[in-house]
């Protein structure tokens, strides 16, 4: 009978040590970095990062594109920062990503990059980069949004979590919790046939 209790016990904890190995994939497996103007062009919005089995999907959701119809190269850069971009210091060309196209004043693409996440995250550094409108085909024209890929920490936010496909923090916390309440009882248990 013990040995079983003994079982019960290892499997409680094994069950809220997948759960925490769970929730930290889960913040970690996809990253929305803001996208802030250059050049004081006004175009802004979002790069979200999504590992996956094939590499990394790169979603671009811009705001603020100066004409309708135009296209927008955009780039992940290596060995710079946005900062030294923008005052004309950036970084060689990475990967390539699916230009975005304005339709009205905003614009999206997705693509997936040949890369992970340990690759973006750590070493050299890489930003996201969209570009102005390119008129002259042998050059690449100047950033307007960019964005310094850093990882963030999860903020806690249901809709954080979500968005990367893991759990809200309240059914972390809801099964977390009936975890530890079965973890309180086998122990119990055990303490108590131990006494008697």
């Amino acid at each position: 009978m013990q040995r079983k209790l003994s079982a019960s016990l290892a499997v409680s904890l094994a069950l809220m040590a997948a759960l925490m190995v769970g929730s930290a994939w889960a913040q970690e497996s996809s990253q929305t970095l803001e996208m802030t103007p250059s050049r004081d062009s006004g175009v802004s919005g979002t790069a979200t990062l999504t590992e996956t089995d094939k590499g990394v999907e790169v979603t671009l959701d811009m705001k603020g594109l100066p004409k309708d119809g135009v296209e927008h190269l955009a780039h992940i850069h290596e060995g710079a920062t946005c900062a030294d971009d923008r005052s004309g210091n950036g970084g060689e060309v990475e990967f390539p990503l699916a230009n975005v196209v304005a339709d009205g004043d905003t614009g999206t693409s997705t693509m997936t990059a040949d890369t992970t996440f340990d690759e973006l995250f750590s070493g050299e550094p890489y930003y996201v980069n969209i570009h102005a409108e390119q008129t002259d085909p042998d050059a690449v024209p100047v950033g307007v949004a960019c964005a310094d890929l850093e990882m963030t920490s999860g903020s806690g936010s249901s809709e954080d979590l979500s968005d990367t496909g893991g759990p809200s923090p309240l059914a972390l916390l809801a099964v977390g919790g009936g975890a530890l309440v079965i973890l309180g009882a086998t122990v119990g248990y055990v303490a108590r046939r131990r006494l008697a």
